[in-house]
């Protein structure tokens, strides 16, 4: 039971869903950053980075599963992941740029930015060593929004706290999954905080 709960975990916060979710919430936000975009253009951005940074990754991934290139829509082994993460990073980096030609904050840039250069920090890293996807995205959520408090003082403790929250139990179930030691999760919220958080401080 535990087991197949861990499962469910990992796909409602898969990383490719991530940053939909960062922007969804951001773009909702009671800020003035938020508040400069148009309520008709809110859902068609959401939706743009849903196409681009999580949609179109997943069909790639659908299709090498369905070539037998990879044996799990969780990549659960490091050899496999390779062509994945190259996909993502290129899918990343395309829903970064095509944010950046909206004329709306920067903000939402830099978001996508980050996970642009986290995605490609892990795939280098993943060709040497397993590491947490999940808890690389989780901690540049955190890294993100800690930084944006930081910068723009404003005030989202709340939403930091139920990031922590979310982290923990995203990291929780990837070890009862069995998929992770705990140096890999670990080591992939810290490098996810410190890869956005640094990012941000130069906003």
């Amino acid at each position: 039971m535990e087991e197949r709960l861990a499962k469910v975990i990992s796909v409602i916060f898969h990383p490719l869903l991530i940053p939909t979710y960062l922007i969804a919430v951001l773009i909702n936000l009671n800020v003035f950053f938020a508040l400069m975009i148009p309520d008709e253009a809110k859902w068609k951005i959401i939706i743009l980075v849903l196409i681009t940074s999580a949609i179109f990754p997943l069909i790639i991934l659908y299709g090498m599963y369905r070539l037998k290139l990879v044996k799990s829509l969780l990549l659960d082994s490091r050899e496999e992941r390779l062509y994945p993460y190259i996909a993502t990073s290129i899918f990343f980096l395309v829903s970064c740029y095509m944010i950046w030609q909206i004329n709306i904050s920067p903000v939402y840039y830099y978001c996508l930015l980050g996970a642009s250069i986290l995605a490609v920090l892990t795939l280098l890293i993943n060709i040497f060593w397993k590491i947490s996807a999940h808890t690389v995205s989780m901690g540049g959520v955190l890294g993100i929004l800690i930084g944006l408090q930081t910068v723009l003082l404003i005030d989202i403790m709340w939403l930091i706290v139920i990031t922590i929250l979310i982290s923990g139990i995203v990291g929780f179930a990837r070890l009862r999954a069995g998929t992770h030691t705990q140096a890999q999760i670990y080591t992939g919220y810290i490098l996810g905080f410190f890869g956005t958080f640094l990012l941000i401080l130069y906003y």
